[in-house]
């Protein structure tokens, strides 16, 4: 038997099994005691992922976005960050941020990207989040293609990009470590540290 053949009596029998009813799903499903439904919308969140996929067909397209939930303003309750990508250089069709997005405490979520100083274009991929200046407010890192970007929380719902600042600026792939009240290291020091 050739490539060819085998490859033709495979996909006939993957085809034939589909059209075969299994016993697995013969009926209904079976009820669980409860059901989920999407309150994206009603919640609030209206954010659309842009992977800036033009054709090029470029891994960073497929890798999708990263997202946190932190406590960004002090308040007790959880807010939502989702990290967002951007149209690559030469295909440009639209800007895109990430979106953070305040707990109203009622279920919903309004969105203070722009109030918090996060309206800032980057093809983000990741997010970490730590307090790595040790002033108790939560701080954003993304990981992103090209320069990283690292917001410090100001306390007053504002964040500031302190990339150059903290000397994260130029340096596209290294190990950061950044003092501050979270620990991410096996060195018994107080600092944060990542390796990206």
């Amino acid at each position: 038997m050739n490539r060819r053949s085998f490859l033709g009596y495979s996909a006939s029998a993957a085809l034939g099994s589909l059209l075969v009813r299994s016993p697995l799903w013969a009926g209904p499903p079976p009820s669980l005691g409860f059901r989920f439904t999407d309150v994206t919308t009603s919640a609030g969140i209206h954010f659309r992922h842009n992977n800036g996929a033009y054709g090029g067909k470029l891994l960073p397209e497929t890798l999708g976005s990263g997202c946190a939930f932190l406590d960004y303003d002090g308040d007790g309750w959880q807010d939502i960050l989702l990290v967002n990508s951007m149209d690559w250089p030469g295909h440009v069709r639209q800007h895109s941020t990430p979106k953070l997005y305040r707990n109203n405490r009622n279920g919903t979520f309004t969105d203070v990207t722009r109030e918090a100083g996060l309206d800032v274009e980057m093809y983000g991929l990741g997010v970490a989040v730590g307090d790595y200046d040790n002033d108790g407010f939560p701080d954003i890192l993304f990981t992103c293609v090209g320069q990283n970007r690292l917001f410090k929380n100001t306390g007053k719902g504002r964040f500031v990009d302190v990339t150059n600042s903290s000397g994260l600026g130029k340096r596209l792939a290294s190990v950061l470590r950044l003092c501050g009240s979270t620990t991410i290291a096996t060195d018994s020091s107080t600092c944060l540290s990542a390796i990206m």
